[in-house]
């Protein structure tokens, strides 16, 4: 595959009725809206873009010997999990507020799926190409061709808001319903907010437990399976029309471009059999195959009678197969060629 046959395209379809994700960055040059698909391409992908790009890479991160090596991303977004939990009977009232959230209500609209399937991420971090401090996209070279994650992607693909943090955001909300229930901010983690929920009876506090167990399952959870839950979901759960109204879209990107940036930092160039990569994983998951149609075309498959205003993530899903993943040789077996030159 290379460049020129428009294989690999680097922008998630940007259909403006298909997503409801604010973006208040810079807007985009009125050439951006020549980005129709092929003909013979699937709908969810731009053939071009005249957005400004990256100087072709003099090297990436990784030398392509080690394009070939498999890690495992160990990952805490227990999407499966903690829907299946959310739709018990028990939790009828407060299930509806989540299918009445803005943004939340999406990934109650995704497809079932159990396993995380990060093999097409990996492909990509090998790919990722070195940018200056305070970059505000992580850019990844595949076949020579740069394909961008920006907070534009993300919101395509996820459908939460990114627009501007509310001033001092850092200090929303207070401790008083975690410490209500908690002897420690340090032992609250997904198990003991977990056990809490579960054993809880119906009341406004409950809704508080459901949605700190949602956040921190979902859309900011640890590295580790027993890390005490981040600081700032512990304060926004006191008020639930913050968690409502803020821009979850910008947190879980900025989190993302963190986690990408450390990543590179302490693998130094060599892959390794396992990393953590914590908070809401899920665009990234789904980037590769949004980008490049030969990948779309092998390992996805529409999701039937999915909602026009639903985003990306809810439109799609992986096709079965009998193991969790799919092999990194079966990745490239579909992409063709690797011709990244390092």
């Amino acid at each position: 595959m290379s460049a020129d046959n428009n294989e690999t395209d680097h922008h998630v379809h940007e259909n403006e009725n298909e997503h409801h994700a604010h973006e208040t960055e810079h807007p985009a040059p009125e050439n951006e809206t020549e980005h129709h698909a092929h003909e013979n391409e699937t709908d969810h992908l731009s053939a071009t873009s005249q957005e400004c790009q990256p100087l072709p890479p003099d090297e990436l991160y990784f030398k392509n010997t080690e394009f070939t090596k498999t890690c495992k991303i160990q990952s805490r977004c227990y999407v499966s999990n903690t829907v299946t939990i959310l739709k018990k009977p028990e939790f009828k009232p407060e299930l509806e507020w989540f299918k009445n959230h803005p943004q939340f209500c999406h990934i109650l609209h995704m497809p079932d799926e159990p396993n995380l399937k990060l093999l097409g991420m990996w492909m990509l971090l090998l790919r990722t190409i070195p940018l200056f401090e305070g970059e505000e996209a992580a850019w990844f070279a595949v076949n020579g061709v740069p394909i961008r994650y920006s907070m534009r992607e993300h919101a395509l693909i996820s459908g939460l808001d990114c627009h501007e943090y509310p001033a001092n955001y850092e200090n929303i909300g207070s401790f008083a319903f975690v410490d209500r229930h908690f002897k420690s901010h340090k032992e609250i983690t997904m198990k003991a907010v977990e056990e809490k929920l579960l054993g809880m009876r119906a009341c406004g506090d409950r809704l508080r437990m459901a949605i700190l167990y949602f956040l921190g399952t979902i859309i900011r959870g640890r590295g580790r399976y027993n890390a005490p839950f981040d600081s700032f979901i512990l304060r926004v759960v006191n008020n639930v029309e913050d968690c409502k109204t803020f821009p979850w879209g910008r947190l879980t990107f900025d989190d993302a471009l963190r986690s990408i940036n450390h990543l590179m930092k302490h693998l130094k160039g060599k892959a390794k059999k396992n990393v953590n990569f914590p908070g809401f994983i899920l665009p990234l998951e789904m980037l590769a195959f949004e980008c490049i149609p030969a990948l779309n075309a092998r390992f996805r498959e529409r999701v039937a009678g999915c909602m026009s205003n639903c985003p990306r993530m809810c439109k799609w899903r992986f096709q079965n197969n009998s193991m969790k993943g799919f092999p990194l040789e079966d990745l490239y077996d579909a992409l063709g060629k690797t011709k990244v030159s390092v």
